[in-house]
């Protein structure tokens, strides 16, 4: 297995059993994101310890932490610590308007989209997009509620509670095609394809998902999207061959569990430093 290491995790609801990454490291220690503590001296503090005291993290990040994460790791970032994060793509992915931006000046193929801040923003809406479409209300940097829409009166009605300086609205436009769930680490990926629109169904968390073996021209979309981001370990959604959405905090015994593949090996070796597991 090589040399063992020591890992922290940092996540305040984390529901992966640390014993998942025993296998991989010598210690693996879990705390909250909330008791960190960073000085200006650009020391990290743990209940007391430095962060120097672990060789890799495992963070899991909050939306309403944005800020606060983003600091966190351009300073971790100067210490000799691996992390499943990087400043640069948390920034970008956190960004959903910002995030599709960027994927469309690298020519990755995204649906035809727009973003309002509130309802007054669709006035020229309907010359842009066709229907059916997917509307998702972000708050404080975080997914709120996710619709798909018929028609432009529903949507008005679903934008008119947005609140300007806090919320935006993502629309997409809405095509049959099958939706997949892609883990990407550092190279690798392993697909699932969702039996059911997460837009549509009553819970997302509901939705079935089976292992599925995306075709290449997919996986060159991933491939490309990830490295516009600069990303190692992510979840990217993608409808046919589109990217919908992509996210720094991929449900990992999900992956595990409908794939039977070796999820935290691969996590382990990025965390270690390695190339491609």
């Amino acid at each position: 297995m090589g040399e063992k290491m020591k890992l922290l995790i940092l996540a305040n609801d984390f529901d992966i059993p640390t014993q998942r990454f025993e296998n991989y490291f010598e210690e693996v220690e879990k705390k909250s994101l909330a008791d960190l503590l960073i000085d200006t001296e650009k020391n990290v503090l743990v209940e007391g310890e430095s962060i120097e005291e672990w060789d890799s993290l495992y963070i899991e990040p909050e939306p309403k932490a944005f800020n606060y994460l983003r600091v966190l790791l351009e300073t971790i970032g100067q210490k000799d610590i691996n992390c499943n994060l990087d400043p640069s793509s948390i920034f970008i992915q956190g960004k959903k308007p910002f995030l599709f931006t960027v994927l469309a000046d690298r020519g990755i193929s995204i649906p035809d989209q727009v973003s309002i801040s509130t309802e007054k923003g669709l006035t020229e809406m309907e010359r842009d997009l066709d229907f059916p479409v997917v509307a998702k209300k972000y708050s404080s940097f975080e997914l709120a509620e996710a619709k798909v829409f018929e028609e432009f009166e529903n949507l008005k009605s679903f934008s008119e509670l947005s609140e300007h300086g806090k919320d935006y609205i993502m629309i997409q436009e809405h095509s049959g095609e099958d939706i997949f769930d892609i883990l990407y680490v550092d190279g690798n990926m392993i697909s699932l394809k969702l039996e059911d629109s997460p837009w549509e169904a009553a819970e997302a968390e509901t939705v079935s998902k089976k292992y599925y073996s995306i075709s290449s021209s997919q996986k060159e979309t991933v491939k490309e999207a990830v490295e516009a981001l600069g990303s190692r370990i992510c979840r990217v959604r993608l409808k046919g061959d589109e990217v919908v959405d992509i996210q720094n905090d991929p449900d990992l015994e999900e992956f595990k569990e409908k794939s039977g593949k070796n999820v935290y090996g691969r996590i382990a070796d990025v965390l270690k430093g390695g190339g491609e597991a």
